[in-house]
């Protein structure tokens, strides 16, 4: 006889859950750099920005964290954008689209990790934001002078003068190719080509700089602390309290997260009826199902922990934007080539990363049924009767039992085998059998006693719809739907080729002609190029980060496009 065996290792926290205020020793600290392509942002615009996590014991890159989270925050203190981003060799990005909900203002984005959330706010990496909104007249008007800008200027250090990048010449004509020649450095870095403006963009922190004052931060803690660190993933924690007096230890929780990639897990409770779940994989969907899988969980219901935020009380935001009269046109201009750009999104889209999909937590099925191989039936009974040998079924007056028919003899020893639809656990089987089966695209079973987590079943019986559209109607205590935020995925991002008249007939008003986040240089000669847009002026180009020892690099150059 088979075993399928799973052990789920909770990092720090065992099986069951956590408790607050934990003691545990010298810790190091963690930090995080982030590098944006600009400071100043007209509305329709996208902020992208590349985080470097950073362990302040080894004053090299972090592996601490497993997740960033990203805020943008209003002068009110309000966040009006907060994503995810999950880490990858020690590095991490995405993108915030500006959208017109926003008012004309000063904002700050700020950076921490879960980990980081036990120390002090001056230890979060911000930097600060302005936002024009032109169709907000009110907006706009209120802050033209007649007088000079009086916000202050970005002031980059000079380049470093060693390896500096070269590009094939200095100025372009409109939607020509550019050839950048890359240093000869082994690393992870960021590169940046955007039209210059002078018009409020800000002071920011360079990798060089960071640096300098990263010795400046404590370098461990051994205090209590609050949060712990998501090593392996975001946690996801709550609670169980009975609705009358009964024993809450050792009660099974189950989490699924939904869609066509869905994940499964399975957590124990602690004596204080406290459970955590570690989310270890990124499906995409934001769809996720808590519920408690008990016989007697009628009786019980369960309160999800609120995700631990940052303390903004101590934020300080420039009082005031003060624009010049003559960069009135220079907004406008901007203003125009994002609406522009944005009518021809459909055409210009960023692509997703593709990965390969995360296989199911009891890895491969031990036999799988395309139902439409076979003669389709109307209901699940039928199906189970005609199509699946390995399963039977009963029913009661209590409603439908499934099992699998070699260890129907032996359920008391090994339990009922595991049902799910779509990633989701089914405690009553009535709400499967009045699924049209129609709607089934395929059935997985692994017909070996398995264990899972805490829990052992004869086996598993996966039901995998053509839509992902199962939903539980049961409405209790003892199961919740959240929209849980996970991380973005990674975007390929789009660029115009214009070889042999491709895109030509499309405008093409780009102010960021080139953004890769994640440039990987090996020390060997390298070579990035992309054509410049309809709109013309100075660019000015930015690569900087780190080189595989960890140390800083920053340089910029400058092409014009006539």
């Amino acid at each position: 006889m088979r075993k399928y065996t799973l052990i789920i290792v909770f990092i720090l926290l065992g099986n069951c859950g956590f408790s607050q205020n934990l003691t545990m020793g010298s810790l190091p600290s963690e930090r995080l750099f982030v590098s944006t392509n600009a400071t100043s942002f007209i509305t329709g615009e996208t902020l992208h920005y590349k985080l470097y996590f950073w362990n302040s014991e080894t004053g090299n890159k972090s592996a601490i964290s497993a997740v960033a989270y990203i805020e943008l925050v209003d002068s009110n203190k309000k966040i009006v954008s907060r994503q995810k981003a999950s880490q990858t060799n020690q590095t991490a990005a995405g993108d915030i689209f500006i959208p017109s909900t926003l008012t004309t203002g000063n904002y700050k984005l700020i950076a921490y990790t879960n980990w980081m959330l036990n120390e002090s706010r001056q230890n979060f990496s911000e930097c600060d934001v302005t936002i024009i909104n032109p169709f907000t007249r009110t907006d706009v008007s209120k802050n033209f002078i007649n007088d000079t800008l009086k916000t202050k200027i970005r002031q980059y250090p000079p380049a470093q003068e060693a390896n500096v990048f070269k590009t094939n010449k200095k100025a372009y004509s409109t939607r020509d190719k550019v050839e950048l020649e890359l240093p000869l450095l082994s690393g992870n870095f960021v590169l940046s080509v955007r039209k210059k403006s002078s018009v409020f963009e800000t002071i920011t922190k360079n990798p060089k700089q960071f640096l300098e004052e990263f010795p400046k931060n404590p370098i461990a803690f051994q205090h209590a602390f609050s949060t712990i660190p998501e090593i392996r993933g975001e946690l996801i924690s709550g609670k169980i309290t009975p609705k009358s007096p009964e024993n809450v230890n050792n009660r099974i929780v189950a989490l699924s997260v939904l869609g066509k990639n869905p994940a499964f897990k399975l957590v124990e409770t602690n004596a204080e009826g406290k459970f955590t779940f570690i989310l270890d994989q990124n499906p995409g969907s934001q769809d996720v199902v808590v519920q408690i899988l008990d016989d007697n969980r009628n009786n019980l219901e369960f309160t999800l922990d609120k995700p631990v935020e940052a303390n903004l009380s101590a934020l300080v935001f420039p009082t005031e934007i003060k624009i010049g009269i003559q960069d009135k046109e220079s907004i406008e201009q901007r203003s125009i080539a994002s609406q522009i750009e944005n009518a021809y999104y459909n055409l210009k889209k960023d692509s997703i990363q593709q990965t390969a999909p995360a296989l199911p937590f009891y890895n491969v099925a031990e036999k799988v049924y395309v139902l439409d191989d076979f003669t389709r039936f109307l209901t699940i009974r039928e199906t189970i009767t005609e199509i699946l040998k390995e399963v039977d079924y009963k029913k009661t007056r209590k409603g439908y039992t499934v099992f699998l028919r070699k260890y129907m003899a032996t359920s008391a020893v090994y339990g009922p085998p595991l049902v799910l639809v779509d990633g989701l656990p089914i405690f009553d089987l009535n709400e499967l059998f009045d699924f049209p089966a129609a709607g089934i695209y395929k059935v997985e079973i692994v017909n070996d006693p398995y264990i899972y987590g805490p829990k052992t079943f004869s086996g598993i019986i996966h039901f995998i719809t053509k839509n992902n559209d199962f939903e539980l109607k049961t409405n209790a205590g003892y199961i919740k739907k959240i929209n849980f935020t996970r991380p973005s995925s990674q975007k390929i991002h789009w660029s115009p080729d214009y070889a042999a008249n491709k895109n030509s007939r499309i405008p093409d008003y780009r102010q960021q002609l080139l953004w890769i986040p994640e440039l990987q240089l090996s020390g060997k000669p390298q070579t990035v190029s992309f054509y410049t847009s309809d709109t013309a002026g100075e660019y000015e180009i930015i690569l900087e980060g780190f080189d595989s020892d960890g140390k800083p690099l920053y340089q910029k150059d400058y092409i014009s496009v006539n």
